[in-house]
């Protein structure tokens, strides 16, 4: 059970991220049927869902395998439910790794990428001038700060936990160093959110919570 880090954060959340190693046959059998979720009706095993399984044990971690209950809103945003007491959840996977967020009190927003040049090729997709100003001088390679721009939209996108915004217009990063400067910015309101990031090996991860 290759539980690869447990954080504890304050406000009730905790960041838990497992590093696959297992077959999937061997992350079923773990995973069993301690979660309830109805999305799961068609699911089928393929070795695309290993992080898949590696995030439903890391609830399991998290919460002791109690009562737990994992479900999906309209928007595709996750919903849990432990012991019928609600809370905030966020999930990502990249690669080997898997990790969720979770909180009782408070929005939460996860994400994971891997640290790939490849995504030099995509990132006028989604970098606004504000965010090309600041890669001019890069604290770190390019890639590497890129992806953390990508990412920290990413997690600025669940915590948001809607699918009406636009990487490009409506998401900001406004420094490399941390944590963080994050806002969301439509015509119906204005946040700005601080967004933590953890270097793991060639991945990135970003978190944020909103109160």
């Amino acid at each position: 059970m290759p539980l690869f880090k447990h954080i504890n954060l304050p406000n009730g959340v905790q960041i838990a991220i497992w590093e696959v190693t297992e077959t999937i046959e061997v992350l079923a059998l773990q995973l069993g049927n301690d979660i309830e979720e109805p999305s799961k009706s068609n699911f089928k095993k393929t070795e695309h869902h290993l992080q898949w399984y590696a995030s439903r044990l890391l609830l399991k971690h998290v919460f002791n395998a109690k009562k737990i209950l994992l479900q999906k809103d309209e928007f595709n945003k996750p919903s849990l439910f432990v012991n019928d007491n609600a809370y905030h959840i966020s999930i990502s996977h990249a690669g080997k790794f898997a990790a969720i967020i979770v909180s009782n009190n408070v929005e939460v927003g996860i994400d994971i990428e891997k640290i790939d040049e490849r995504i030099l090729k995509i990132s006028h997709k989604f970098l606004n001038e504000q965010e090309i100003e600041l890669l001019k001088k890069p604290l770190n390679p390019i890639e590497l700060e890129i992806t953390k721009i990508w990412s920290a939209k990413e997690t600025l996108y669940k915590v948001h936990g809607k699918k009406s915004l636009d990487f490009k217009k409506n998401l900001f990063i406004k420094n490399l160093n941390k944590p963080l400067k994050g806002a969301i910015l439509t015509n119906e309101f204005s946040i700005e959110i601080d967004i933590d990031c953890i270097l793991i090996d060639q991945f990135i991860l970003t978190y944020a919570t909103r109160s």
